[in-house]
């Protein structure tokens, strides 16, 4: 239970989303065919969940969680899906919101938007971001959730208390005159936003930077990885029918900084390594695409991942999302596709 004092002790509401991964589409097409006889099916799982979520939409939440805080809320939605090895994020706001992974470990995540200049001091000459200019930069600071206080959303309290220095240094102040951003790359302000805050927040688990919508990068106090995106505009089948997406194409990358420009990669050269391949793509119909067998979010990740790691080696995941809230992530390093379910 909220605080008195607190606006959340007062009747509200939000416009929550959900998001859900499953370790791989072809396993719900199992339902009870499971190989456990004492575990439901996980397309039984799903239309169980299905359900839940439709019950308790456009309904007083506290009729079915006690002290509904956004922890509390995805655990109990988290339920049905026990053992399935999928993963569930809510949002409450857009920027805050809960995740369980696929082990069952619950973070809580908060995003502060905070708008700065720097330049990158030293970049090739010629280069776009050797000369000053600015970001709306965004940084989300992920923390596992805390074993007190679960009846009410402390944690986003504590993570505001946390950010508000970080961000009287940062907000419409010149990025290179700050002590230990002479060289502020996203990698590099990452590190040094994580490097302040786990002096406060002993648990924190990573820090994700935008630089701007499309690009940055996540450190988790020992990895760098950094992303591209891209949007690709393209025909497909599905069921027997032709349409079409605006897909956006995530490529990560990980890597050790380079001790001269102190990024894991250039985005310039993501992008320029990547632009043949995205070309095949983009306004295609994907039915044609040499090697595209199956032309859906899953067979793209596996097909870019195929062809983009001999130009990108630093890849280490590829997402892709459809213009309908599904898509497929596929993470070579975490056991192969999760398909995103709308």
């Amino acid at each position: 239970m909220a605080p008195a004092r607190e606006p959340e002790a007062r009747l509200h509401g939000h416009g929550f989303q959900l998001a859900l991964s499953l370790p791989d589409k072809q396993n719900i097409d199992q339902g009870e065919n499971s190989q456990d006889s004492e575990k439901m099916g996980l397309k039984t799982q799903l239309d169980l969940w299905h359900t839940q979520v439709a019950e308790w939409d456009h309904q007083p939440l506290n009729d079915f969680v006690a002290h509904p805080s956004d922890a509390r809320l995805l655990q109990a939605l988290a339920k049905p899906l026990e053992g399935s090895h999928c993963e569930l994020a809510l949002l409450s706001m857009p920027n805050r919101g809960v995740r369980i992974d696929r082990d069952g470990n619950v973070f809580v995540w908060r995003s502060y938007r905070f708008e700065s200049a720097h330049h990158l001091p030293n970049v090739p000459p010629g280069h776009k971001c050797g000369r000053l200019h600015g970001h709306g930069f965004q940084a989300v600071i992920h923390i596992p959730l805390s074993n007190t206080h679960q009846e009410w959303n402390s944690d986003y309290q504590i993570l505001d208390q946390a950010w508000a220095p970080l961000h009287a240094q940062l907000h419409q102040h010149t990025l290179n005159e700050i002590p230990g951003l002479a060289n502020p790359t996203s990698e590099w302000l990452a590190v040094w936003i994580w490097d302040r805050l786990r002096e406060v927040l002993p648990t924190l688990s990573w820090i994700t930077v935008f630089e701007t919508a499309s690009c940055g990068g996540h450190y988790d106090g020992k990895t760098h990885r950094i992303w591209k995106d891209f949007s690709m505009d393209s025909a497909t089948e599905e069921q027997g029918m032709t349409l079409g997406h605006t897909w956006t194409l995530r490529l990560n990358l990980e890597g050790s900084l380079h001790p001269t420009f102190g990024w894991a990669m250039d985005f310039a050269e993501v992008k320029r390594e990547f632009e043949p391949l995205f070309r095949s793509l983009d306004h295609q119909p994907l039915k044609e695409v040499v090697g595209l067998d199956t032309p859906n979010s899953a067979g793209l990740a596996k097909w870019i991942r195929e062809h983009a790691q001999k130009v990108l080696p630093q890849l280490s995941r590829v997402d892709v999302l459809d213009g309908c809230g599904g898509g497929a992530s596929l993470d070579w390093g975490a056991g192969g596709i999760q398909v995103l379910v709308p």
